[in-house]
């Protein structure tokens, strides 16, 4: 029998149901109930209660052994502190409007990656409503949002959920989060959330209590690993994976981002994470919309697409950041933010032509040549943590240039891949996006400022910055109105975006089509997509930097059909490219 975690509405009366194996006993507490409730308890530590008093955001909790009261492992809202109450959700009680909505196809996402709480001012689901028309207007057709799971204190980057089935309450309640990604679909949109199924945040993390939820065998970047191949194992592995159905089928999101899959500590015959993704496959095959599952492993992981049921293939998509670091590398020579090796122009070749650079976990180096299925990649010159990492929070314009940025981004965009814009990069936003938490706890505070100085120690000693404890690291990450950046930036994404759409529609830009050539050793880097109905388009894209080992000085090229995009309309001999430059040509049959 599938057990159902946490509780539900039907016929007037609500459910509540806990893996408590570690409990001898468990009351049911309310606030306007002041009694304690028994919950009945069956034999391999499942406690469940049925009542006909609570309502759709009643509060409650629970109390163990008559002793101390905990929060629900799997609640849907809490009503303050991650300590304290929870509040009832009755998912039925909400008036869907975009009830045609059929989701976006895989080929045609475009990802524009956010973060609820500094993405506006007010740092809020329904604020966030108020800019989807501007994401519109540049052809975007998915948003994915970092992590909402409910984290300890006011801010957080979302990756220290201790709720993970409940909504982030400040960012507003499970209706609001209802409310916009209502908004989303009903402008065309897509929303993927990102979810962390490798850990729980230190502060507030009461599932030890109840039962075990973790392992003392295997160790990750945040502690104990989750329990997903020892005794009891199959109650963690149903809770990832009815809270992953979880998402899809209350909140309505077209897919999910899966944090860190490979901290995801597993060896049975089928791991966690595919589990997980057979759940997610079997609710899918029910509804009537595209559903997307995307791996973090910043690699190239064959296994993570393999099929595993009869509805679906495993994970979608997997994150690859090799083309990103070694363009970083060459943008932003000296400057490490990530713990592999990438060795700037030669590096880059290679990945353009596989699509990758390493592989597997722990990493392997790839560089065969092979090209791996690109449709299957998720790919950026930016996202949360290579800004986020730098100890300033600063973006590509700023580090390198913002030449260079147009030109790089142009080799993403209009590469096979599903490209992903992280916000504000469209308009090159100078406000940064720094690293931020908002614990309590004395000790956590403290791991928090060691753990930070001893990421990146020689760059966090060199350039200082703020703690992460500080309020102003949040406040300062706030995104400013496009309007107040850099317009000839956003026209240049849009006018890519474009491009990109109507070649995706004609089946121009398909890897099917596609050679790469490149001269690393002058920073020149070029797309050919050729087929016999449409004709060739040529994205020629030249990188480079004064302090790199690229000879920056202009260079010949010619390409045959006509110029339709030109990073720097200065440059008018058309023969040439020049340091950070990029060319777009379209020769028709």
């Amino acid at each position: 029998m599938q057990h159902h975690f946490g509780h539900w509405f039907e016929n007037g009366k609500v459910t509540f149901r806990v893996w408590a194996p570690k409990c001898k006993t468990l009351e049911l507490e309310t606030k306007t109930e002041p009694a304690f409730r028994t919950m009945e308890r069956s034999e391999d530590g499942w406690f469940s209660i049925t009542v006909d008093d609570i309502a759709h955001g009643d509060a409650y909790r629970f109390r163990i052994n008559e002793e101390k009261s905990r929060p629900d492992p799997a609640a849907h809202w809490f009503e303050s502190s991650v300590h304290q109450w929870n509040r009832a959700v009755d998912h039925g009680d909400f008036n869907w409007q975009s009830t045609d909505w059929k989701g976006i196809a895989k080929r045609d996402l475009i990802i524009y990656e956010l973060h609820i709480g500094t993405f506006t001012e007010d740092g809020t689901f329904l604020s966030a409503i108020e800019r989807l028309d501007e994401l519109i207007e540049l052809g975007i057709t998915a948003i994915e949002i970092l992590p909402v799971a409910q984290c300890p204190g006011r801010w957080n980057w979302g990756y220290d959920g201790v709720g993970l089935f409940a909504a982030q309450n400040t960012y507003g309640s499970p209706h609001d989060l209802k409310t916009f990604v209502d908004a989303c679909h009903s402008k065309g949109l897509a929303v993927i959330l990102d979810v962390v199924f490798n850990h729980l945040g230190p502060e507030g993390n009461y599932l030890s209590e109840f039962a075990p939820f973790f392992t003392n065998k295997r160790k990750t970047p945040w502690g104990d690993a989750l329990n997903f191949d020892g005794q009891d194992c199959e109650h963690v592995r149903a809770f990832m994976s009815q809270c992953a159905v979880h998402w899809i089928e209350h909140y309505r999101f077209d897919g999910l981002r899966v944090d860190a899959v490979h901290f995801m500590f597993d060896d049975s015959d089928l791991p966690v994470s595919m589990t997980v993704t057979k759940a997610v496959d079997d609710y899918a095959s029910t509804i009537d919309r595209e559903v997307h599952l995307i791996g973090e492993t910043n690699v190239r992981n064959a296994s993570l697409t393999r099929g595993t049921s009869t509805h679906g293939t495993g994970f979608d998509a997997v994150w690859s950041d090799g083309m990103m670091h070694c363009a970083l590398s060459i943008g932003q020579p000296g400057l490490d933010l990530c713990h592999r090796d990438h060795r700037g122009a030669k590096d880059l070749q290679i990945a353009l032509q596989q699509g990758f650079l390493y592989e597997n976990f722990p990493y392997e180096r790839h560089d065969l040549g092979q090209r791996a299925d690109l449709d299957s990649f998720v790919i950026g010159f930016q996202n949360h943590d290579t800004v986020g990492n730098h100890p300033l929070g600063l973006r590509i314009h700023q580090l390198a240039s913002r030449e260079f940025q147009m030109a790089s981004a142009a080799l993403y965009l209009l590469y096979p891949a599903i490209p992903m814009i992280f916000m504000g990069e469209e308009f090159a936003c100078d406000d940064p996006f720094m690293f931020f938490v908002d614990f309590k706890d004395p000790w956590v505070r403290e791991g928090v400022e060691k753990g930070r100085a001893s990421e990146f120690p020689e760059l966090n000693e060199k350039l200082g910055g703020l703690s992460p404890l500080d309020p102003q690291s949040f406040q300062k990450s706030k995104l400013r109105p496009f309007g107040d950046g850099d317009v000839e930036m956003r026209n240049w994404y849009r006018n890519l975006i474009e491009l990109r759409k109507k070649m995706r529609a004609c089946g121009l830009l398909d890897q099917a089509n596609l050679t790469v050539d490149a001269e690393a050793e002058n920073g020149l880097f070029v797309l050919r997509y050729e087929d016999q109905t449409n004709g060739k388009l040529t994205v020629a894209v030249r990188l480079g930097e004064p302090a790199s080992t690229i000879d920056d000085s202009p260079i010949e090229f010619a390409e045959s059909g006509s110029l339709i995009y030109d990073s720097r309309t200065e440059a008018t001999n058309l023969d040439i490219l020049n340091s950070n430059h990029t060319r777009i040509f379209l020769a028709r049959r």
